[in-house]
């Protein structure tokens, strides 16, 4: 029997490929598990007779354990709409812009659904009473920094804002009939003019939709739907109306709503000042989008106490186009 000494060069290839194996069978045992979701009938067994853990105005979240949440939306959100909240936020989160991992989406009870991995954190709405009074003050930079971060992200993956808004007007034929042929017309082409962009933009960017981590402090921005390609100015135009005149809480007192309407003025100031700090952009550099964004907001939203400040803002808007 002849003896082999094995060589260092022979030995190495083998070792190599041992180690591979072993790295990409544990790396698809834990992919696997992370990404193991139930099935449709499963989590319709799981939320029965379950409270919700929130309810938004377009759907019902509830908390279905190892970490998720499925967030269940009304009956009138369509498969389009889901699979571009899907879309978006799957994107958000490859670029880093929201912690919120999607896991895919589903049907239960004939409602549409997703499932995201669950996260911890208050409101920056409720933040000043629940964490700190300091977030008062805070948020206005806090919404600023999100922003510049988001914007600062280049993705040809999303929808392109202009073809949004333009396809909102097209698609609403009931809504947008308060304008004319003419009018309609006159606005399509000048969204159409406005200048391409492949910034990300969130577009409703209201404190309820950024959340603050109670122990470590950190900021998630959550509810992606509404998320394009597009100028940032776009979304700086968008903030101004939802600081100024988007509606506020359903069922407040006069008194409440003043009081309301001057925190959020307060904060729209802070954020802007920070914002053009960081991006050197600012507001007045906004207005060429305000179309864009009263089109958005009044044809996707259809809030009706905005309908008619809305109306009016776009009929002047295109008069003087």
């Amino acid at each position: 029997m002849v003896n082999k000494t094995v060589t260092k060069n022979e030995v190495l290839p083998l070792l190599n490929f041992t180690t591979n194996y072993v790295i990409i069978k544990i790396s698809l045992l834990i992919l696997g598990r992370r990404r193991k979701i139930m099935t449709n009938q499963e989590l319709e067994k799981l939320i029965e007779g379950k409270e919700t853990l929130f309810r938004a105005r377009s759907s019902d979240v509830f908390d279905i354990g190892d970490e998720k949440v499925l967030k269940l939306y009304h009956e009138d959100v369509d498969d389009e709409s889901l699979k571009i909240e899907y879309d978006n936020t799957c994107t958000a989160y490859e670029k880093g812009c929201t912690p919120m991992e999607c896991f895919g989406m589903f049907k239960v009870n004939g409602r549409n659904g997703l499932v995201f991995k669950k996260l911890y954190g208050i409101s920056l709405t409720d933040a000043p009473t629940k964490i700190s009074p300091a977030y008062l003050f805070k948020g206005g930079p806090i919404i600023a920094e999100q922003h510049a971060m988001v914007h600062s992200q280049i993705t040809p993956n999303l929808r392109d804002v202009r073809e949004v808004a333009v396809n909102t007007i097209n698609k609403e034929v009931e809504a947008f009939s308060f304008l004319s042929d003419e009018e309609r017309a006159k606005a399509i082409d000048y969204i159409n003019s406005l200048p391409a962009a492949d910034n990300m933009i969130h577009l409703d960017f209201h404190t309820d939709n950024i959340m603050v981590n109670k122990e470590t402090g950190a900021i998630q921005t959550i509810d992606w739907m509404t998320a394009c390609k597009g100028d940032p100015r776009c979304e700086v135009a968008m903030m101004n109306w939802l600081f100024h005149d988007a509606e506020l809480f359903p069922g407040c007192s006069k008194l409440e709503l003043f009081l309301y309407g001057t925190i959020r003025v307060f904060i729209f100031n802070k954020y802007m000042k920070a914002y053009t700090k960081l991006t050197g952009i600012e507001k007045a550099e906004s207005k060429p989008w305000d179309l864009v964004a009263w089109v958005l907001r009044y044809g996707i939203w259809q809030i009706e106490s905005e309908r008619e400040l809305l109306q009016k803002y776009m009929k002047e808007f295109i008069e003087n186009i």
